[in-house]
């Protein structure tokens, strides 16, 4: 099977009239957020409007009726029979997606096997698969005009979130369906004063599959032989990076590594304005509450960051702390969070090959604590981090075939090197064929919390391919 495929939805009658009806009940749903929100007489226990997806789905329905009257009437005035009960229900889906679901992006969310959904223009969208397959779906709007309503309505239905707002004064926005995924808007095209060429939308999916770490084998992450190490690992209570590019599956693997944690443990995350791991949603975790940061309202009031989210888990009784992301300030708190724990943390972080992943947590350390001497720097990515695993986005360039997700190597993180920085060993690395194999033993530190927490020093003995 072809890695593209091109699909153009031809234009049917409905077009025009799903249209116009979308934009009257918008209208009309705009102005009754906006006064329902002007109340001042609003009993204490009254949900506001915006906020409110079931009062708006009954308004928008009733609307809706209005205007399918509408509809119809204004084709018998043109000669035309009023459209067929099919055609009418057609319509009402159209228009109902348009307003409170995702349009013509909603087939798409629905499938599982989506993971990326990349709206470059109304005319050229790319839905990418898990299995590697990237598709260009084609136009799904018939002008930039009507992509950028359906911007603006996606953007007033997440108002109450606290997440921001799409508009000449703020041309970007990052928010969070109901199903997890991330979503993020571009303002763009002519009169829009925005910041692209054209209206753009990049939705993210996070899919809680729950397969282990047995499943991630399979899809051949990482040879079969790693597991039983891997789960050993989180177990005995390491704090463990995940590094890799953009796309990698960091969050996945990241998720299924988490998933080997005794229920009996309490997990705390904190994440940065999405929910990304949804650890609470996994019955693998009884006992994991979700925290995540917040931004400042339109008065440059009300912002939670990372740091506060981190000196809160102190006082919440966390067996561990996983600071989702690091991104500049949460390395820092990581590793400060990380250290106290009982059992220590894990995160992912960014980074193309793992011979930069210590240098850059260095770099974001700095960086949120300019005071910090780099002694001390080094000395507490050394004392807290054991382990870093990195995820490679592997393809046949020559072929232009799909990538593949592959663990191409984990390092241990061996204490202060002799002349600064952190001494490191890749444990297990590509061999001369290019397969996955135990490189060096693991040090006799890690050995001995291992055969404290009841494994035997001999599962790690080197072997070869893992």
């Amino acid at each position: 099977m072809s890695r593209t495929a091109t699909f153009r939805r031809p234009p049917d009658e409905l077009d025009a009239p799903v249209r116009d009806v979308t934009a009257r009940v918008a209208d009309r749903l705009i102005d009754a957020v906006e006064n329902d929100a002007a109340r001042i007489d609003r009993p204490a226990n009254d949900l506001p409007l915006a906020l409110d997806e079931r009062r708006q789905q009954l308004l928008v329905g009733a609307w809706i009726n209005d205007e399918l009257g509408v509809v119809n009437e204004d084709r018998l005035r043109a000669g035309v029979r009023p459209l067929e009960l099919d055609a009418e229900q057609v319509l009402r889906r159209r228009v109902v997606a348009e307003l409170t679901g995702a349009g013509p992006l909603e087939p798409y969310l629905n499938d599982t096997s989506v993971e990326e959904i990349d709206v470059n223009s109304a005319a050229s969208t790319w839905v990418t698969y898990a299995d590697g397959r990237k598709v260009d779906v084609g136009a799904l709007w018939n002008s930039s005009a009507e992509l950028t309503a359906f911007q603006k309505r996606l953007a007033l239905r997440m108002q109450g979130t606290g997440e921001g707002r799409l508009d000449t004064s703020s041309p970007m926005l990052t928010m969070q369906s109901n199903d997890g995924s991330r979503v993020v808007m571009v303002l763009g095209g002519d009169g829009e004063h925005g910041i692209s060429t054209h209206p753009r939308i990049a939705v993210r999916r996070f899919v809680v599959r729950q397969v282990g770490l047995d499943g991630l084998a399979d899809l051949g992450l990482f040879p079969v032989g790693l597991v039983a190490q891997l789960r050993a690992l989180v177990r005995c209570g390491f704090t463990m990076l995940v590094s890799g590019p953009p796309g990698a599956g960091k969050t996945t693997l990241l998720t299924e590594l988490l998933g080997e944690v005794s229920p009996l443990e309490r997990i705390i995350t904190v994440e940065k304005n999405l929910l990304e791991l949804r650890l609470e949603d996994d019955p693998r975790h009884p006992d994991a509450p979700a925290l995540f940061t917040r931004h400042s309202n339109a008065e440059g009031e009300g912002e939670i960051t990372t740091r506060q989210l981190v000196e809160l888990t102190r006082r919440l009784n966390p067996d561990r702390v996983v600071v989702g992301e690091l991104v500049e300030d949460e390395a820092l708190d990581m590793l400060d969070v990380a250290s106290m724990c009982k059992r220590g943390s894990l995160a992912t972080i960014h980074a193309h090959t793992s011979d930069i992943v210590l240098q850059r947590l260095a770099y974001y350390v700095s960086k949120s604590n300019t005071n910090l001497p780099e002694f001390a720097v080094w000395s507490l990515i050394a004392q807290t981090v054991d382990f870093v695993v990195h995820i490679d986005l592997v393809r046949n360039a020559a072929l232009d075939q799909a990538t593949t997700r592959r663990v191409t190597s984990i390092i241990e993180v061996g204490g202060l090197g002799e002349r600064g920085g952190v001494a490191s060993t890749e444990v297990w690395g590509l061999d001369e064929s290019a397969e996955l194999a135990q490189l060096a033993p693991l040090s006799q530190r890690h050995l001995t919390r291992l055969q404290l927490a009841g494994y035997s020093p001999d599962q790690f003995a080197i072997r070869g391919h893992a």
